[in-house]
């Protein structure tokens, strides 16, 4: 079972106990930005007591830098511009499937807290860390083409800003989602560990919770 709850609409969060795992998205807000967002710092404040209890995260774009605000960490607009298209990570552990190209979309970025374990990076940003149980990624192995091609129709002041050729996007699409894709197989390694260190089986426990953040049906994005 999945719950899926949106703290931007005042919709609350379960309590820590009752979870199973919990998986924060993207959205076009930034972490830092919490005066005009003022329930960034709920899920802030959410997120480190997720994490203290011990329920395992996963965290993407938008997410993995609220995880950070909730570290210890901080996070800022990257030095680096937009990062936009298909990436080619390069990771420190074969653990998880991290080392392919991801697609990435985002300007900010997070420097995790003092004690995290870096994971995987790009030639421009670091994308992928962890604290414990807790799993911080930069880039969107959850989106599919179609999921990109939302992402690009909501974005397209963003795009044009950093003068990004969404044509050539498009085009990358056709050629990187082999069957199963790098964030098809990065996801289901995630959850298999996560199965893996329960005792009961998947359906005997509580919901797994999502923290969404895109108002409409769209893939969220990270600023």
């Amino acid at each position: 079972m999945i719950d899926i709850v949106r703290p931007f609409r005042g919709e609350a969060l379960p309590m820590p106990e009752r979870l199973e795992a919990l998986t924060v998205l993207g959205g076009p807000q930034s972490a830092y930005d919490t005066a005009n967002h003022p329930y960034l710092d709920v899920e802030i404040d959410y997120i480190g007591r997720v994490h203290r209890h011990g329920v395992p995260i996963l965290a993407i774009c938008l997410g993995s830098h609220l995880l950070a605000e909730a570290l210890g960490g901080r996070t800022a607009p990257g030095e680096s511009g937009l990062e936009c298209g298909f990436i080619d990570v390069t990771s420190t552990t074969t653990q998880l499937p991290l080392q392919a190209r991801f697609f990435s979309f985002h300007s900010d970025t997070a420097t995790p807290p003092a004690h995290a374990e870096l994971l995987a990076e790009s030639d421009r940003y670091l994308q992928s860390w962890r604290v414990e149980n807790s799993l911080a990624i930069q880039f969107h192995p959850e989106l599919d083409a179609a999921g990109i091609e939302m992402l690009l129709a909501i974005e397209g002041d963003k795009l044009a800003r950093f003068g990004v050729d969404v044509a050539a996007v498009r085009s990358a699409m056709a050629r990187e989602f082999p069957s199963p894709s790098p964030g098809e197989r990065l996801l289901d390694a995630w959850f298999a560990a996560l199965v893996d260190s329960r005792p009961a089986p998947l359906h005997d426990l509580s919901p797994r919770t999502l923290i969404s953040r895109q108002e409409a049906s769209c893939p969220p994005s990270s600023s």
